[in-house]
């Protein structure tokens, strides 16, 4: 068994509520096991007064057609792999963003700030999964703090405990740090995965991802 410090360090970069996370993170998850890498798994968060969309925390604009098209993209990329999804009405989408820009946390801060404060518990892993489960399968809303328990208790998490980890100081400059650190990287959004200072951005690079783990497994 390779020790922790021979392994290849991976940053990996997503948001819940994003499609081609779920899909990008599913499908490299399949493609890097077995390999030797230590994925460091950082879910960010867009800060409120960015704005609401993911395309927001870059700085951009996203049209509808655009929008459009990046949900029959993913489903199209789903049905090609094998990836369970489902993806929310427009009208139903439009009411969540409304709800969001009513929070007191920046959107997927909650859930970001959950995932720290697990941290060590040794199911991050599950809970990481059952987030994105929870968006695209169950299509529930993981900013809500209801759906948040929920979540903890499928996993075996003591949800009262964790939440208190979540709303604490020390969660909120861990989620704001993993924020900083992607934007020290220059990723141009999400998912996007760091390798020895590389970025590869989009679920269309994670076979790249895997050849530069390839090669540096030979060097």
């Amino acid at each position: 068994m390779i020790s922790k410090a021979n392994q290849i360090k991976i940053y990996s970069y997503s948001i819940y509520h994003s499609a081609n996370s779920y899909i990008g993170i599913t499908l490299a998850e399949k493609s890097l096991q077995g390999l030797p890498v230590d994925i460091q798994r950082r879910p960010i968060y867009i800060p409120k007064e960015r704005g609401i969309k993911v395309a927001d925390l870059q700085g951009r604009s996203e049209s509808a057609a655009l929008s459009a098209y990046h949900g029959e993209d993913c489903l199209r990329w789903a049905k090609k792999y094998g990836i369970e999804i489902r993806l929310k009405e427009p009208e139903e989408f439009a009411n969540w963003v409304k709800r969001w820009g009513k929070m007191s946390l920046g959107r997927e801060e909650l859930p970001a700030r959950v995932y720290y404060a697990a941290r060590g518990t040794g199911k991050e892993h599950l809970l990481d999964a059952a987030f994105f489960r929870a968006s695209y399968i169950e299509l529930l809303d993981v900013n809500q703090e209801s759906v948040i328990i929920k979540i903890l208790n499928e996993v075996g998490l003591n949800a009262q405990q964790i939440l208190e980890l979540a709303h604490s100081e020390a969660a909120k400059q861990t989620a704001l740090e993993a924020l900083e650190e992607y934007e020290k990287f220059g990723c141009p959004g999400v998912p996007t995965w760091v390798v020895e200072g590389e970025r590869f951005w989009g679920k269309d690079r994670v076979d790249w991802v895997t050849e530069k783990v390839k090669q540096l497994c030979k060097t």
